[in-house]
């Protein structure tokens, strides 16, 4: 942490001559101003001279064509409330207190449209942890959180799943199905995808498996019985995501079980998980032990290392801890196309745990671009 420029003033791109810009130049340009880096690669002119002054264009999602490659999503936002989230950012980077003993985690809380509202959140479980956290980092306000230390917690101990039974495998396997390692169960990811070269894999929560090295073991569809649909090819337990080989005769689909729309089309970017956010948009998910649930955002680019035994970061917090029980692990969660609702989803990021510690209420688990940005994975 520390060293990150936090002055941002993305409007400015409205004085800039776009249309003459070579590429390389453009996408300086809109880097130098403070625009995201993956807006910076993905926008072009035409998008900035479509927005009015007192808005930015930015990428909010991406998409699989029909040829399997990945489009931007893009849309304009207020350029006050963008430059004040991406301060906010930078903020959190800077912030460095997370190697405390008593400071639990921390995340940016997107603002609403509007002005600078933007705020970092930090969770202590002791008071005299206050005096650790500045109030401000930068421009951006710090909200200190006093929760209680978190304990080891009651476990489901049902044998199985108590969601609905699994579809028929002849055309593919959905997520939001009940998948389980040899000793525990979880619920199944849409299909993830490896961009390089196309290839399609299950996933689940890494914690299902436990551990690091999971590489070869098996990974069972919960269906009435235990059919072994893959074998794990990576874990990665620092994002708590594993993802699996398909078996032969088994395929992995970009499809919600019983979801409506049920079609997963891409993902959310980060400034599109605060977009959302920003405009009260909520998230919903379909979980194997509690089915489907609904809630609003609450923070992301989220940091932890106080719950498990390694450093989260990438952790999106978003509903309420009642939507979430054991079972639910590696479903994850969703909203319809802001572009075309009818036609589909964008996936946020997985679940992955949920709060059961007095202070706070909330699910998290990491965010579909931040595995994307540390294991080349997409939805």
């Amino acid at each position: 942490m520390g060293g990150d420029d936090t002055t941002h003033r993305t409007s400015a791109v409205h004085d800039e001559s776009v249309t003459t810009m070579g590429r390389r130049r453009f996408v300086d340009t809109l880097a130098g101003l403070g625009f995201g880096a993956l807006s910076a690669g993905l926008l072009t002119a035409e998008d900035v001279r479509a927005a009015s002054r007192d808005e930015v264009p930015v990428v909010y999602g991406l998409t699989r064509g029909d040829d399997g490659a990945f489009r931007p999503r893009r849309k304009t936002v207020p350029a006050d409330w963008y430059d004040d989230f991406r301060s906010a950012l930078a903020a959190h980077r800077n912030l460095d207190v997370i190697h405390h003993d008593a400071v639990a985690n921390s995340a940016v809380s997107p603002g609403e449209y509007g002005g600078a509202n933007a705020e970092i959140r930090v969770e202590v479980t002791a008071e005299e942890a206050r005096g650790e956290v500045p109030e401000r980092v930068e421009e951006t306000p710090v909200e200190v959180r006093r929760v209680e230390p978190a304990t080891d917690r009651d476990t489901d101990l049902d044998a199985g799943p108590s969601g609905s039974a699994s579809p028929s495998v002849e055309e593919g396997i959905p997520g939001s199905v009940a998948v389980a390692s040899d000793d525990l169960y979880g619920t199944l990811a849409p299909a993830m995808t490896d961009p390089t070269d196309g290839s399609l894999y299950f996933a689940t929560a890494n914690h299902v498996f436990g551990g690091t090295d999971n590489r070869g073991k098996p990974l069972y569809l919960l269906d009435g019985g235990r059919t072994r649909i893959g074998e794990v090819r990576s874990g990665y337990p620092k994002s708590d995501v594993v993802c699996a080989r398909p078996a032969s005769d088994y395929r992995p689909l970009h499809r919600i079980h019983e979801g409506s729309p049920g079609r997963v089309l891409g993902q959310f970017t980060k400034v599109g998980l605060a977009d959302l956010k920003a405009a009260g948009e909520p998230l919903e998910k379909r979980g194997v032990k509690t089915g489907h649930t609904t809630g609003k955002i609450q923070a992301v680019d989220g940091l932890t290392c106080a719950y498990g035994a390694i450093c989260k970061q990438g952790q999106l917090k978003w509903g309420r801890e009642s939507g979430f029980a054991d079972g639910d692990s590696g479903s994850v969660n969703y909203h319809p196309d802001p572009d075309d609702p009818d036609a589909g989803v964008l996936v946020g990021g997985f679940n992955n745990a949920r709060t059961w510690w007095p202070g706070e209420n909330y699910i998290w688990g990491t965010a579909a671009h931040h595995v994307t940005e540390q294991h080349g994975l997409t939805f």
